[in-house]
């Protein structure tokens, strides 16, 4: 994946995604002039995008399932889904991660945050 940047005029808030550093900080200088704050600096960094936490749900799902079974059946659901071998947990896995991911994107869920790093900071010309 291609990296992306952002900028910000204070060091909090960052603006993006821009294609590369260059241009967020092109970005950035303009912003910095059109700011009544008069920001003295201006920070680029890399985009980390976040993380949609749609695996490693399998183990919960299967133990929920099984709670429940055992709530409406009692004792007669004591073994269900109980012996599950790896393979068949991480197979799992995967469809209910490609399910989830799936999902947020048609809904148009997707995290929209990112983290920000190897941030540089540059200083804003005094005619900027």
């Amino acid at each position: 994946m291609t990296a992306k940047y952002a900028y910000s005029l204070s060091g909090d808030q960052y603006r993006g995604p821009f294609s590369s550093r260059e241009e967020a900080l092109a970005q950035a200088m303009a912003a910095a002039r059109r700011s009544s704050a008069s920001p003295q600096s201006i920070y680029v960094g890399r985009m980390v995008p976040s993380d949609a936490k749609t695996g490693g749900h399998a183990r919960a799902v299967l133990s929920n399932m099984a709670a429940r079974a055992r709530e409406e059946f009692g004792d007669a659901a004591t073994e269900y889904l109980t012996g599950l071998t790896k393979p068949q947990i991480e197979k799992l896995d995967e469809s209910l991660e490609l399910l989830l991911r799936n999902c947020l994107q048609t809904e148009n869920l997707m995290p929209t945050f990112f983290k920000v790093e190897a941030i540089g900071e540059y200083p804003v010309p005094a005619n900027a």
